[in-house]
């Protein structure tokens, strides 16, 4: 009973998130992150370091009016460790620096790890990311991006979630792009010593379907 009542308060945090975001995007003027090059429908990416392999998805939301984007990711880490991520997230219109960007909302996480003992997390985390575009006529930029799960909203054997990204990218064509980059993904889990999921340099491409 316990475990089902967790489930269900975590459908309603997660639908809960996903209203709010998209609210904050009407009465706040934000506009959607674009993450893939102009005139590109969706893209697929795949990056790859030492020990953790990451495969992305970047597509359209199906709610037109709050002209966002959906980021959906798999990982597989050597110690068969498995998270699968879904992002919402919306760039600002602060206009601090010329060519910077940021992007702020919600990306929900549903993990197993391969802990001590096999653990099941469930996690809604939010945070942000950040977007310098250091030479545009060559698609060079610089990356960032934060997010965390409180206690209240990570479910299952976890306490916690941290999930950090830091890079550069830059266009070979229109559609592939090359990146590479550092990420450090570390959950703090219940009686159990923490589970550094990544720590390390990874490299990878990127191709957008026009």
């Amino acid at each position: 009973m316990g475990q089902l009542k967790d489930e269900n308060i975590m459908r309603i945090l997660l639908a809960s998130a996903f209203a709010l975001a998209c609210a904050v995007s009407a009465s706040a003027r934000l506009e959607a992150q674009e993450p893939l090059p102009a005139g590109a429908r969706s893209a697929v990416e795949g990056t790859i370091g030492n020990s953790v392999m990451q495969l992305r998805y970047l597509g359209p939301s199906p709610m037109a009016q709050a002209r966002s984007d959906l980021d959906y990711g798999l990982l597989l880490s050597e110690d068969r460790d498995v998270i699968g991520s879904a992002a919402l997230l919306f760039r600002t219109d602060l206009n601090l620096i010329p060519r910077l960007t940021f992007q702020i909302g919600p990306q929900g996480y549903l993990a197993l790890l391969a802990a001590q003992q096999k653990t099941d997390v469930a996690a809604l985390a939010l945070g942000g990311s950040a977007r310098y575009e250091l030479i545009p006529r060559v698609g060079l930029a610089v990356f960032g991006s934060a997010f965390y799960s409180p206690g209240v909203i990570t479910f299952g054997n976890a306490h916690n979630l941290y999930d950090f990204s830091a890079g550069a990218e830059v266009h070979f064509t229109r559609q592939l792009t090359g990146l590479g980059g550092y990420r450090w993904v570390k959950f703090t889990l219940v009686n159990e010593p923490d589970d550094i999921v990544a720590d390390e340099a990874f490299a990878g491409l990127r191709w957008a379907f026009e």
